[in-house]
């Protein structure tokens, strides 16, 4: 009689250790199953098209075609006087916008992450290299002002200064592109005195439809490209790279 009640006193002691162990178990597991399906969800969404990566664009990929050669000494420098990047509001590498709907827009970007200025000259840079010239390039700050970005290229000893000025640039796509643009370009000699100069401003729609990311970014480099050829093809620009300064 008395092991039996031990017998039932062992059995009821192992049915109360396995009955508080079990809930302990079941959330354990209940857990792991919860943080797998988080993040599985977090994979999911990650794969839909309104979490898709930032925009870009790879402007640092155009290449320009000048209408001149030489061996000269250049140095290159670009100023963004953008409104909206000497504010604070948008962030030198930002070049556009992609709106999806009429409420829903992303900013486009370069593909570099570099300033948008930075990407512009060192596709001039790119350009005079092959043209044959020797170029340095210089990083402007946005605070600075044109005569201080002109005597760190004159530090240089570059016999032509080239700077180029980014007052607006701007792509706008929703169901096609449009390009917002006010460039100008300068060229001077060592002493400072003003050779040679164009301006290009505007507003061009873009002709293919941009549903595509490959087909809005095509689009957007030929239009730099564009702009710049044509600000170097101007006659009093061509003339100063023509004769030594």
């Amino acid at each position: 009689m008395r092991a039996s009640r031990i017998l039932e006193s062992n059995a009821y002691m192992q049915h109360e250790v396995q009955r508080r162990r079990t809930p302990r178990y079941y959330t354990g597991v209940r857990r792991t199953h919860g943080l797998a399906a988080l993040l599985s969800a977090v994979l999911v969404l990650a794969t839909l098209p309104g979490c898709a990566s930032a925009p870009r664009v790879a402007y640092d990929e155009v290449q320009i075609n000048l209408p001149f050669v030489g061996k000269e000494h250049v140095a290159v420098a670009t100023l963004d006087e953008r409104p909206s990047v000497k504010s604070g509001e948008q962030a030198p590498a930002v070049t556009g916008t992609l709106r999806s709907d009429a409420e829903t827009s992303a900013p486009v970007s370069t593909a570099t992450g570099h300033d948008f200025a930075n990407d512009v000259s060192d596709v001039v840079a790119r350009g005079l290299g092959r043209s044959g010239y020797r170029v340095d390039t210089l990083t402007a700050d946005t605070t600075q002002s044109r005569e201080q970005v002109f005597e760190r290229l004159h530090a240089t000893g570059a016999s032509h200064l080239v700077l180029l000025v980014i007052h607006e640039w701007q792509t706008v796509t929703f169901r096609n592109t449009e390009v917002r643009y006010d460039l100008e370009l300068q060229v001077r000699n060592a002493a400072g005195a003003l050779q040679g100069e164009s301006k290009r401003r505007g507003s061009d729609q873009l002709p293919e439809a941009h549903e595509d990311s490959d087909a809005r970014q095509r689009a957007s480099q030929r239009a730099l490209e564009q702009k710049l050829n044509l600000l170097f093809a101007e006659p009093r620009v061509v003339a100063a790279f023509d004769r030594e300064l």
